[in-house]
């Protein structure tokens, strides 16, 4: 593909970028109406609220103040009026209740049932694990340009953006089939606890 129509597909608002919004709604929606044995309530609820803070951050809504990302040191320790940084810190106390719940409460026995081979484990873990090889590759050329002002040619910097995009795309994928296969894996934990004959009536 030529190294302007792939920088056009990949840059922010094109056909990637979008699809994966949408990928992050289906997934969204699928945790919140889907059957989801001995899941509590409360670890779906952090799910959907960290699906929806990478959603958000997937749409720029990160810079909905001033245009500038709360994500950002610079933002807190900026001349920013203290209203705006207010309204960032309600936007984000949400999301940091969610990741920690889900780091201190799921973490541990995520890696567990890595090690018992369980397909949902593996798939969670790739996902965290995607998250922070896109986030490498989306830092990459700038960190080499910040410390040595070396400027990319456009045909790295295409490789480097379709790269991420198109990691970033798998990553409600992976969400959604992670989803699925802790369904399947616990119906089958539940037929083989029930009686015989009884197991193939588990939904």
């Amino acid at each position: 593909m030529p190294t302007d129509t792939l920088v056009h597909l990949v840059e922010e608002g094109q056909l990637v970028e979008n699809l994966t919004l949408v990928g992050y709604g289906i997934a969204i929606l699928s945790l919140v109406l889907l059957p989801l044995p001995r899941c509590r309530r409360r670890t779906r609820v952090a799910v959907v609220v960290a699906l929806l803070a990478m959603m958000a951050r997937e749409a720029d809504l990160h810079k909905y103040i001033d245009h500038m990302s709360m994500l950002k040191l610079r933002f807190w320790t900026g001349s920013l009026p203290a209203l705006d940084k207010l309204y960032a810190l309600l936007s984000l106390v949400p999301i940091v209740i969610a990741c920690l719940y889900l780091l201190i409460w799921h973490a541990l026995p995520v890696l567990r049932a890595v090690r018992a081979g369980q397909a949902h484990a593996v798939t969670i873990t790739t996902f965290v694990f995607l998250i922070g090889i896109t986030n490498i590759i989306d830092r990459s050329l700038g960190m080499i340009k910040d410390s040595f002002g070396w400027h990319a040619p456009e045909w790295l910097v295409a490789l480097q953006t379709s790269q991420e995009e198109f990691l970033e795309l798998s990553l409600p994928l992976l969400a959604l089939v992670a989803a699925i296969q802790y369904r399947r894996e616990m119906r089958k934990s539940l037929a083989a606890a029930l009686p015989a004959g009884r197991g193939r009536w588990v939904k």
